[in-house]
């Protein structure tokens, strides 16, 4: 199997646990959490540890990519600002949409899938890419409900984004085993929808369950299933960075080390 870049999702309650590691792992960045910073702790530590890490990924969460209002040219400088700052392997953000109406949803929401969306989607990332000056990448978002005008399925869909705006995929393993059990459809399946080529960067992450619906929740172990779909995904992608994410604020950070190692051996067929 080709090498991948192992790595963890960098959160304030772990600053100093990194500090302390000998070696560091691949870390994530959250741009919302250090936007427009010209100072402070966060930063200050974010810098400190990025400067000791083997690969550096920048992701977001409130681009409003599928939205309709235009996109902020405030946060759109406040990205590139980071970008440059950091010098990523991988920016990136979700396929979604976050506010409507002047009003800010604080979720995640799908879109719908279609052509009409396709194009809009395309040219807000052409927008993207164009201020940045490099590739960016979209994300796959677990979902809870489904529309009426659905007509792509959403691993096509990302891969049509992609061929014609050029953006790479983060694809999270998790949000499609999450989305496809709400909809009684095989994980497996909808995950070889996603053209390795595109991937550009994969996460991984648990969730919670409530009265047989999946959530997508970051506070708990990654499932077997998805090890499973990462593991087989992997053997036929290039190397990139794996990142897994938990937002659990009393996890230790040698805890979720050893599940990142576990999930790493698992994929490479040791266990």
């Amino acid at each position: 199997m080709t090498a991948h870049l192992w790595g963890l999702g960098l959160r304030p309650t772990h600053f100093s646990q990194f500090h302390a590691l000998p070696e560091l792992p691949p870390v994530e960045i959250m741009a919302d959490n250090l936007l427009h910073h010209r100072g402070g702790p966060a930063l200050h530590h974010t810098l400190r540890i990025t400067q000791r890490a083997p690969c550096v990924v920048l992701h977001g969460i409130g681009m409003n990519i599928g939205g309709a209002e235009p996109l902020s040219a405030t946060y759109l400088h406040g990205i590139r600002e980071l970008e440059r700052l950091f010098s990523p392997q991988v920016v990136s953000d979700h396929l979604c949409f976050t506010q409507a109406a002047g009003l800010q949803s604080y979720e995640l929401l799908p879109i719908i899938r279609n052509k009409k969306a396709l194009d809009h989607v395309v040219n807000r990332v052409d927008q993207i890419q164009q201020t940045l000056g490099r590739q960016f990448c979209l994300e796959n978002v677990s979902a809870y409900i489904s529309y009426h005008d659905d007509s792509i399925p959403e691993g096509d869909f990302l891969n049509e984004i992609a061929e014609r705006s050029g953006c790479g995929i983060l694809l999270d393993v998790n949000n499609i085993f999450v989305s496809a059990h709400n909809f009684a459809l095989d994980p497996f399946v909808e995950m070889s929808r996603f053209d390795a080529k595109h991937v550009k960067q994969i996460h991984v992450a648990g969730h919670s369950t409530k009265d047989d619906f999946l959530f997508d929740t970051h506070d708990t172990p990654v499932c077997e299933t998805v090890w499973l779909m990462l593991g087989k995904f992997l053997k036929s992608s290039a190397s990139i960075p794996v990142i897994l994410e938990n937002d659990k604020n009393d996890v230790e950070l040698a805890t979720l080390l050893a599940e990142l190692e576990l999930g790493k051996r698992r994929c490479n067929g040791a266990i």
